[in-house]
């Protein structure tokens, strides 16, 4: 069995869009470009050549779990995060670009702090941002936390791989980390139980629930993490909290933040996208 790379993209995309997947072309070129082990462009320019059989038979496979709705990331087993590519697979969330800005503003916030200083990512996943900030901050002593020890193991694979020094703690929330830190960062569950049922099912059938459900209003973890904050030593040395919430919660989480830290300032800051995305809590503490 051969066929020629232009009719395999062709009937590929056809099935493809039959079953409703997103970006079908992109997808199929995508695919196909690791069955033949041919970067895309390569693909564009050779579409008379002819693919041997085996090359068939691995695109086949491939093409027959993104109609199943598998999401491309657990297909390919990786995903482009910043300037680095994670391992991705079912035991963590797939990173979102939204994710940046969080990163983004803790490192701002780490910026005054000393060499040293501990920064905790709450609910690590695959572990995307806890690697961004040992990399990109490498004063800081970075800590990483989930429930999940399928998402921690993912996560220390990936911090091993692209040497970032991370310590793993396997936590609900906060509850098993003794440190304190002036800056935490957290990227936790917050899709409604609602908003689960209307979810793409490349997301609600392969992504882990445990890490989008919320709770009915999405931030049930929301309000157990400032609760924890809120231990005498744990408040005394926060500086700086971001949280990122759905493009909804932005009011609700800055206003359970300003109850929580009436002390602090609660921002809530936009991703490329106009989207609330991230909530900030800064703290003036004297020097």
């Amino acid at each position: 069995m051969t066929q020629r790379v232009d009719a395999t993209l062709r009937a590929a995309i056809a099935r493809l869009d039959a079953a409703r997947v997103d970006a079908p072309a992109a997808t199929a070129r995508r695919l196909l470009s690791v069955a033949a082990g041919q970067p895309r462009e390569w693909l564009v320019a050779h579409g008379e050549h002819v693919l041997d059989a085996a090359t068939l038979v691995a695109f086949d496979g491939l093409l027959a779990r993104a109609i199943a709705h598998e999401p491309l990331a657990y297909i390919l087993g990786e995903r482009a995060f910043r300037n680095f590519t994670l391992k991705i697979d079912p035991r963590a969330l797939i990173p979102r670009p939204e994710t940046e800005l969080l990163v983004d503003l803790a490192l701002a916030a780490l910026a005054d702090e000393p060499t040293g200083a501990p920064v905790i990512d709450v609910g690590t996943g695959s572990g995307a941002a806890a690697i961004a900030l040992a990399l990109e901050a490498p004063r800081a002593n970075v800590i990483a936390c989930d429930i999940s020890h399928d998402a921690l193991a993912l996560a220390a694979e990936n911090a091993a791989r692209l040497n970032a020094p991370i310590r793993f703690v396997h936590s609900d929330l906060l509850s098993s980390v003794d440190d304190l830190a002036p800056v935490i960062v957290a990227n936790l569950p917050y899709v409604t139980r609602e908003e689960i049922e209307g979810l793409p099912p490349e997301i609600q059938a392969h992504e882990p629930r445990v890490a989008l459900d919320g709770g009915l209003d999405g931030l049930d973890l929301v309000r157990r993490l400032l609760d924890q904050l809120r231990a005498p030593a744990r408040r005394a040395a926060l500086r700086a909290l971001f949280l990122e919430v759905g493009a909804s919660q932005g009011p609700a989480t800055q206003a359970l933040a300003a109850r929580a830290f009436p002390e602090a300032t609660a921002t809530i800051h936009k991703d490329l996208a106009g989207l609330d995305r991230v909530i900030g809590v800064r703290f003036n503490r004297p020097e």
